[in-house]
């Protein structure tokens, strides 16, 4: 793969259809129904938040994998990350990440599943080898539905200062991502 076809670029509403479709294949496919909103809640987003954001990961014009993100003003949360399972191990999602962060200025943080089988291990060492600090901070996250449960999760964090506030960054994460209130 020639890193120079590899792109990251913003996603504008109406612009694609179907890639939409490819976009949300993917969602469904990479993140259990707990871990996701419904599909129709992230287009509703793209059009209405402006906070919201979603890129898309080309390869030679092809769609490879997207990045949903938030942006908040000491720091942007990625809410979802996934490459299309036909394209996973191909090493786009490392060059992915790499090109999203280098056009970041701010801390950015994500959410794992804590380290207890071999996959969610796998997932925060691929994290650790792109750059990123894994947090024992306390954090459980948020459900998408009603019915759904609060799940046990960690933060990871890019950029990491020591004066960060991970409370005010989860209590920031509640409120515009999850509508969720203490």
């Amino acid at each position: 793969m020639s890193d120079s076809s590899l792109i990251v670029c913003k996603y504008l509403p109406d612009s694609n259809e179907e890639i939409v479709r490819q976009v949300e294949l993917t969602y469904n496919d990479a993140f259990p129904l707990v871990e996701r909103r419904d599909f129709v809640d992230v287009v509703y987003l793209l059009r209405t938040e402006k906070r919201f954001n979603l890129e898309l990961i080309m390869y030679s014009d092809k769609y490879v994998g997207f990045i949903t993100w938030w942006d908040f003003d000491s720091f942007v949360y990625i809410e979802h990350f996934a490459i299309d399972e036909k394209h996973r191990n191909g090493g786009y999602g490392g060059k992915a990440l790499s090109l999203f962060l280098q056009n970041l200025k701010r801390m950015v943080v994500l959410e794992v599943e804590p380290p207890l089988d071999r996959i969610k291990i796998s997932r925060i060492s691929f994290y650790k080898r792109n750059g990123f600090h894994y947090h024992t901070f306390p954090y459980k996250q948020p459900p998408y539905r009603p019915e759904d449960p609060m799940l046990p999760m960690a933060f990871m964090t890019f950029g990491y200062d020591e004066s960060i506030d991970l409370e005010m960054i989860k209590q920031t994460i509640y409120k515009h991502v999850y509508r969720w209130s203490l």
